[in-house]
């Protein structure tokens, strides 16, 4: 699997933790208009809801984070390896250049 197949993956990922997000966060918003109607039991069990959809919401939000951090340290560990190979391509292709001028050429 190459880099830009794992990033394609990757940004896949994120963008259905932020999907899940906004469903929870919409969750979230209809239970505190409802909590704010009700009175008694009712009240307390949506209280408890919200507090259950609170903590999967952060959860979700740390591992949305932890993915971007990984990502992030992937890519930046990728472009260096790019950037050593790059300059080693282009070592490579003026030494050539030189042996084959010094050489007379053809």
């Amino acid at each position: 699997m190459n880099v830009r197949e794992r990033v394609r993956i990757a940004k896949g990922r994120l963008r259905e933790y932020e999907g899940r997000l906004k469903q929870l966060e919409g969750r979230l918003t209809v239970l505190r208009g409802r909590a704010e109607q009700t009175t008694g039991r009712a009240r307390l069990r949506l209280v408890r809801a919200e507090r259950r959809l609170r903590v999967a919401l952060e959860a979700s939000v740390e591992r949305m984070e932890t993915a971007i951090k990984a990502l992030q340290s992937r890519l930046d560990s990728t472009l260096r390896e790019t950037r050593a190979f790059q300059r080693g391509v282009r070592a490579g292709i003026r030494t050539a250049a030189k042996t084959y001028r010094r050489s007379g050429g053809r």
